[in-house]
């Protein structure tokens, strides 16, 4: 029954990642975090327990094109059109600036440790690590719902580049082999097949896709729509990887395109489960590559680190250059540091071609685990830490770029003082929008503060009070009139943003009135404190409104559903109000009443 081997692999792959999860958890380390730890111990650098992880690789794989498929669902075509400019413009400087600066400094950092590096070498370390993580990246966005932030549109366009970079950095790599007689022009002749195959497949795609959904989705058979499911993952990826294309990319264009039909949603439910069990395995897998020397492993962690800070750096200034604001440039920064999983293809494809002898691979490789390891922290940390930093490196020529202050439109009336702002509202979202609609509709001046520059020069033309900055810098909230505004409404959904420019806001102006949106009890605790008015939270409003329905199907007097609104608001008030004043010891405890 030796056969069966490795069901018990994958039974102890479970049972120890349960529970390093499990005690992760209490000591508040992220489960990511926990299921490379797992690797780690049972591979070669811990206990030695799985021997052949080829089966395991494979499992992992399949996570990685289950994770992009399900990524692809969350993003129509129109989407990715959006992001073009992060895509073509940034992920072109990422690669090639990543890529050289890491080159030059791997002469003098490899030295560190024995282990000296020729040109051809630093080419390899240098764009091998100029990728990023898209599984890790965009698992830990999705599970913080932050895919669809500034930083995260960041993020997803720069590794939808990367992924699309692979196919002409191994091409590029091919070159750089000893010996190599491969000519030019045969080179870019298979580029350029490549790159007409994957326009063919994706139009295709276009094509077909949405037909196929029809048909599994109104069958109603849940075996059909499981299925069904798979195949298109599968199958997209691996017509991609016939093509020189990585399976991610396929998995992601297909569930991309797939995303516009009306049964994206069912799909997307069908595949989450098997997604979660095979990415859990990938990141058990990671853990399982790394085999270092001990004694050479706190020099690899110093690299490692000193490549996390040069990516951040770098990215920062590239989302700095595509007119994002600093604080959103530090975040995307942070998350695209570390170094992905398809280095480890483009380290093999090297080490294969003779660029890289086994140590250097062997090194290349804790390098690149010890990068995703800290990654969760990183992304955590992120936006406490661009929050506190933004104002620190103010003084950049591209952290804020002043606008000629103009004043808000004017209003036919009600007006209490001259220059006066009836309200600044903070992001031009679907909720911006229709606050700014109401406004103008009654006649009340107010002015807008947004991240996005192309929507404040697009809405400026016509003629809407916009003004480009971030809420976390008081020069922004300023230039919007903060300091003689009577009300400002916070619509962004990033929840320390909007508490640090609750802060702000309440230094500018005591008096102005606060209210912000919250999307959970929690963060609508965090703006009370911060020294918001009033907070809409929507699982609140939700809540109203669907009771509200039901009292007036029932024909209950709409007295008595104001009420019971008003009732339910209150109450949901002085929840959030009791913990601050707890924190002065002048309150009770909840629980004891």
């Amino acid at each position: 029954m030796h056969q069966y081997e490795f069901l018990g692999q994958l039974v102890l792959i479970g049972a120890l990642a349960i529970v390093n999860i499990l005690v992760f958890q209490k000591i508040r380390i992220p489960p990511v975090i926990g299921l490379i730890f797992t690797g780690v111990m049972l591979g070669p650098t811990g206990f030695h327990v799985i021997r052949d992880s080829g089966l395991i690789s494979t499992l992992a794989e399949m996570g990685v094109v289950l994770l992009l498929f399900t990524i692809g669902l969350e993003f129509s075509v129109d989407d990715l059109k959006k992001l073009q400019k992060i895509v073509l413009f940034g992920g072109t400087a990422q690669i090639l600036l990543t890529g050289l600066v890491v080159a030059l400094l791997s002469y003098w950092l490899m030295d560190a440790i024995g282990t000296s590096v020729g040109s051809k070498e630093a080419l390899v370390l240098g764009f091998s690590f100029s990728v990023s993580s898209t599984a890790l990246c965009l698992k830990i966005l999705s599970d913080r719902g932050e895919i669809g932030f500034d930083h995260g549109r960041i993020a997803l366009g720069i590794l939808i580049f990367q992924d699309m970079a692979i196919v002409p950095l191994m091409f590029g790599f091919s070159f750089l082999t000893r010996g190599s007689s491969m000519p030019l022009e045969a080179s870019l002749e298979e580029i350029a097949l490549v790159l007409l195959f994957t326009i063919g497949m994706f139009g295709g795609f276009r094509f077909l896709m949405p037909k196929i959904v029809r048909v599994i989705t109104e069958l109603h058979a849940g075996e059909v729509l499981v299925l069904g499911a798979l195949v298109l993952c599968f199958g997209a990826a691996w017509l991609a990887s016939l093509i020189g294309l990585s399976l991610a990319l396929g998995a992601f264009m297909a569930g991309m395109v797939i995303a516009s039909t009306d049964g994206s949603h069912r799909i997307s439910r069908t595949i989450d489960p098997f997604r979660e069990a095979m990415t859990s395995i990938f990141f058990v897998s990671v853990g399982l590559l790394l085999d270092v020397n001990m004694i050479e492993l706190p020099w690899l962690v110093a690299i490692a680190l000193v490549v996390l800070v040069v990516k951040a750096i770098i990215m920062t200034g590239i989302s700095m250059a595509l007119g994002f604001s600093l604080r959103v440039s530090l975040m995307s920064g942070m998350v695209l540091a570390q170094i992905g999983e398809f280095s480890f293809v483009l380290a093999g494809t090297a080490r294969s071609a003779g660029l890289l002898d086994q140590h250097m691979f062997q090194s290349m490789l804790a390098i690149i685990v010890v990068t995703m390891i800290v990654t969760p922290t990183l992304i955590a940390a992120a936006p406490k830490f661009a929050a506190q930093m933004a104002p620190v490196f103010g003084f950049m020529p591209l952290a804020s770029k002043p606008e000629p202050k103009q004043p808000a439109r004017a209003a036919a009336g009600l007006i209490a003082c001259r220059g006066e702002i009836h309200a600044a509202i903070i992001g031009f979202g679907l909720i911006g929008r229709n606050v700014a609609a109401v406004m103008n509709a009654t006649n009340l001046a107010y002015t807008v503060l947004d991240t996005d520059r192309k929507t404040v020069k697009t809405m400026r033309r016509q003629g809407e009070p916009l003004f480009y900055g971030d809420c976390t810098e008081r020069k922004s909230l300023l230039r919007i009139g903060v300091d003689h505004s009577r009300s400002v409404v916070i619509c962004i959904p990033e929840i320390d943003a909007a508490v640090q420019c609750i802060r702000l806001v309440r230094e500018i102006n005591p008096g102005a009135f606060i209210i912000a949106r919250s999307r959970s009890l929690e963060s609508a605790n965090r703006f009370y404190r911060a020294g918001a008015d009033a907070v809409v939270t929507e699982i609140f409003e939700t809540s109203i409104q669907m009771f509200s329905q039901l009292l007036k199907h029932f024909r209950v007097a709409p007295e008595t559903i104001l009420t019971q609104q008003e009732i339910i608001r209150r109450e949901g008030g002085n929840i959030f109000r009791e913990p601050a004043s707890d924190a002065d010891g002048s309150g009770s405890d909840p629980a004891v009443k």
